[in-house]
């Protein structure tokens, strides 16, 4: 085993016995969020279509990763960062990479449970059959690095707690309500859908649809490539935000 994955591994570790007494409130929360957009949202729409709910379900799945990339995962750093804990593992003689991997990896883990129990409580509520192709298993982890890097880059560069609470709410209400990602991209205005053709919520949103249902108009390669590129990208950034610290 290299140094860097025998640090990750370590850090993964530690992750893990220091939270281990929240995970299950923590997933909780997540499964709970994911029940109230499945459902919530679907009595906002009566005699709610097939393909509205496909978008629906899929969306709410696809906002759990948004959630925990974009949200949980800069607030948790941002908090560490207060408190001194992420100066203290960046003085550690590890690599500074291994630590925030391990950081991404468990939140990602943390977010599972959400993504799947959306995705079956959708099918359940509405009726509808998943299709689910083996790209999934590249789906899901291209959209949480080409999220969480961005996180990890906010909650570092971000120079106070409160900023990066206010920008992760930001975040969340331009996803919930201005982003084709629990609903299509042509109900947009037109300068939001030139805006999402440039944020990765939009194809991780159309990489989930395109790997759990048979919703016309997706595009899964397109948006994997694009996901890649956006996680190469954040995590690059979040590098070098995080060897600019100290």
């Amino acid at each position: 085993m290299t140094t860097f994955a025998r640090q990750f591994a370590d850090m993964f570790s530690l992750t893990i016995r220091m939270y281990r007494e929240q995970t299950w409130f923590l997933s909780m929360v997540n499964i709970a969020f994911a029940f109230g957009l499945v459902l919530g949202f679907g009595y906002l729409v009566p005699d709610i279509s097939r393909e509205t709910a496909l978008f629906l379900t899929t969306g709410a799945a696809t906002q759990m990763i948004v959630t925990i990339g974009l949200v949980g995962l800069p607030q948790g750093l941002s908090q560490a960062k207060a408190e001194g804990r992420l100066d203290y593992f960046f003085t550690l003689p590890i690599h500074r990479e291994a630590y925030l991997l391990a950081q991404v990896t468990f939140v990602a883990l943390l977010s599972l449970p959400a993504v799947l129990f959306a995705l079956v409580l959708g099918a359940w509520n509405y009726g509808f059959p998943l299709e689910v192709s083996p790209w999934l298993l590249a789906a899901v982890p291209l959209a949480v690095l080409s999220l969480a890097g961005l996180g990890v880059a906010m909650a570092v560069v971000s120079p106070h707690q409160q900023l990066t609470n206010a920008l992760t709410q930001l975040i969340i209400f331009y996803v919930l309500f201005f982003a084709p990602v629990l609903m299509p991209r042509e109900q947009l205005p037109w300068l939001l859908r030139q805006a999402a053709l440039v944020l990765p919520p939009t194809y991780a949103a159309d990489a989930m649809r395109a790997t759990v249902t048979d919703l016309p108009g997706t595009h899964l390669f397109r948006s994997l490539a694009f996901m890649a590129a956006f996680s190469a990208g954040s995590l690059a950034l979040a590098s070098a935000a995080a060897r600019r610290r100290g």
